[in-house]
């Protein structure tokens, strides 16, 4: 089967968990039925209320924060982990997206190897999505190659500007060398001339084919850009069209920018990949999130999991931006508690405050954290299992990263050997996490979209297909891997191994980094 059908397949997977950061459905309803499996809570469980270890609060936008552990022994490293899921609503009666309007930034790539269907496919795309917004919104257009074109300035959107937009678009005509960074300044640029305050929501959609080779080249200096975007209420979100971008440079803007990293093979499917985005935008229904986690004293933080985050003295305050109806994204922080007095431990306060965009108001709701320290040896010896799967998702993120890099060097069977070894470890901790959560049912979050058995299922499933599709078995096909493990066949490799100059193997590199945002989401 051909690379780009094996793609428009994996694109469908893509698309599926695009929905919401971590949007998995249920199990089937075939799957054992506990409160640990199902994301549902026990019915009258009385331990959700009462558990210092545990917050879960909110309305439009839900805190389930929860430590690691309830207890921990005396005079240990106390060592523990903080877990903290923010989900929004579902929409009600679409009251969000009909009073929240929206700034877009359209900034796309025109340099010479956009040529052809690439360019056609990305003017439609975007085209489309002018043909989607509502009178009232707000759209500007910046195209680059190795500087940047205004080509939509600031234009707020009527049966009257619809058609010379358009227009404009279409006559949008090739350049030469990619300067990402040029394109997305002067989006930000056209896109303060609007207003960004108040409700309106304010997104940057980024389309790239290829490696920046003019203006900020290094992932830190991109990163830091985007991060004075974030700062200023953008969502970002990055497109890499067929298989030469490098998806480390846009996974990073994504990551920075709280957006979405989307990787298409074809530029057919630019117009899905839009739409989808679109669908997001349109369903925000909170703005501006952020979560303050104040330390208590003697707390110390060790590290703090895929997302970007500031200090204020005692506190870090971690950025979500935009939430869109049902979207989930989570933080996770490695602690080290004092354990040298037993009794209880504050750990930190927690809040969370947000733009609600659907009672057009300011929100915030959060709560305190506290584990005992016990000398007994009855303390948790065993991790939390919603925040032991978490952690699997980082390890999990870093290992399809690496294994790319190793890959890329044509040190494949390196490369190899580590997907087997986090393949193992994956299946070692699902096993112990499932076995504690069915002896001392854990309730799981209240809006989870995903189970605990899927969340494991889903890693296997990319560290299965990543390996796969490094060295295929001669003749034989074999699953590649979109966003989340959902499988779509690959042509099976005439070699034993994939060459990383190969469509296919550049593809498999580019699903693998896909994988690893949505993991660490």
């Amino acid at each position: 089967m051909k690379l780009k059908t094996t793609v428009a397949l994996a694109l469908c997977g893509v698309l599926a968990s695009a929905a919401g950061a971590l949007a998995i459905p249920m199990s089937p309803a075939t799957a054992t039925k506990e409160p640990w499996v199902d994301g549902k809570p026990a019915s009258g469980d009385p331990a959700e209320a009462k558990d210092p270890a545990r917050i879960t609060a909110g309305d439009t936008l839900a805190i389930d924060a929860r430590l690691g552990h309830a207890s921990i022994a005396k005079n240990s490293r106390g060592e523990t982990f903080l877990f903290a899921q923010i989900a929004a609503a579902e929409e009600k009666g679409g009251t969000a997206s009909a009073v929240s309007p929206m700034n877009l930034a359209l900034v796309i790539d025109r340099s010479g190897s956009m040529k052809g269907d690439r360019i056609a496919n990305a003017m439609n795309a975007a085209v489309g999505a002018i043909e989607r917004l509502r009178d009232g919104d707000s759209v500007t257009v910046v195209a680059f190659d190795s500087s940047a074109q205004v080509v939509v300035p600031p234009t707020r959107v009527s049966s009257s500007t619809r058609a010379s937009m358009e227009a404009a678009v279409r006559n949008i005509r090739l350049g030469g060398d990619t300067c990402i960074s040029c394109g997305m300044l002067e989006g930000m640029q056209q896109l303060q001339q609007a207003s960004l305050s108040g409700d309106r929501v304010n997104r940057m959609i980024l389309l790239s084919d290829g490696a920046t080779n003019s203006g900020i080249r290094d992932v830190p200096g991109l990163r830091a850009m985007a991060n004075r975007m974030t700062s200023k209420g953008v969502t970002i979100s990055t497109i890499g069209v067929d298989v030469d971008f490098d998806e480390k440079v846009m996974a990073a803007l994504a990551a920075e920018g709280n957006g979405r990293h989307y990787f298409v093979a074809n530029a057919s499917g630019l117009p899905a990949v839009f739409s989808q985005e679109f669908d997001d935008i349109l369903a925000s229904v909170a703005k501006e999130a952020e979560l303050t986690i104040e330390l208590a004293p003697g707390v110390e933080i060790a590290e703090v999991f895929d997302r970007s985050f500031r200090r204020e003295g005692s506190k870090i305050v971690v950025p979500f931006g935009t939430f869109s109806a049902k979207q989930e994204k989570t933080v996770l922080v490695k602690l080290k508690v004092p354990a040298d007095r037993e009794g209880n431990q504050a750990v930190a306060d927690v809040k969370l405050a947000y733009r609600d965009l659907v009672k057009k108001s300011d929100g915030s709701v959060g709560g305190n954290l506290s584990l005992a320290i016990r000398s007994d040896g009855t303390e948790q010896r065993e991790l939390d299992p919603f925040v032991a799967a978490r952690v699997e998702r980082s390890r999990t993120a870093s290992t399809l990263t690496e294994a790319n890099k190793l890959f890329e060097a044509g040190r494949i069977g390196e490369a190899r050997a580590k997907l087997a070894t986090r393949s193992t470890e994956l299946k070692k901790t699902e096993s112990e996490s499932l076995a504690f959560a069915k002896a001392a049912p854990s309730t799981a979050p209240r809006r989870a979209a995903k189970s605990l058995d899927r969340d494991f299922e889903d890693q296997l499933g990319a560290v299965a297909s990543a390996d796969r599709n490094f060295a295929p078995p001669p003749g034989r096909p074999s699953g590649g891997v979109g966003s989340f493990g959902n499988a779509a066949p690959v042509a099976a490799a005439p070699a034993a191994t994939v060459s990383p100059q190969s469509r296919e193997g550049k593809a498999q590199v580019r699903i693998n980094q896909q994988s690893a945002s949505e993991f660490g989401f």
